[in-house]
């Protein structure tokens, strides 16, 4: 069942999404609940601030996962946003997956690096009713 809540944070938060770039972040704080940012990417976050925390971390989520997305992911509702490394994604959306979540958009930003790694931006959400917002 979809909520007014989810409608109007999701009917602000897609659109701005789509497009994947910096200017879609700047648009979609109304709908997220907080965003990370790998720091391994540098990219102008200054219109990022209103409003939204914004969570940094340079490649490595376990931090954030043990320090605030463990108990956040455990709540109802929490919508996280992100530029991070595909490596990083990887790992949160395993994460996710067992916090009934999941990345419902997915937006490579560059091609891989010699690694294999390319920035992305995402968004992940509840999709279990009983984790709805």
């Amino acid at each position: 069942m979809i909520t007014r809540r989810d409608l109007i944070k999701w009917g602000m938060v897609a659109p701005a999404l789509a497009a994947g770039s910096q200017a879609a972040f700047a648009a979609a704080p109304q709908g997220l609940d907080a965003l990370l940012v790998d720091e391994r990417f540098p990219f102008d976050d200054a219109p990022l601030h209103a409003g939204v925390p914004v969570m940094r971390f340079a490649g490595d989520v376990t931090r954030v996962w043990y320090e605030v997305l463990d108990a956040r992911w455990r709540e109802r509702g929490f919508v996280l946003g992100g530029i991070t490394g595909s490596d990083a994604l990887f790992v949160l959306e395993t994460l996710a997956t067992h916090q009934g979540r999941r990345v419902v958009t997915r937006t490579p930003l560059a091609e891989p690096d010699a690694r294999g790694v390319a920035p992305v931006s995402w968004v992940i959400a509840p999709h279990h009713p009983s984790v709805a917002a």
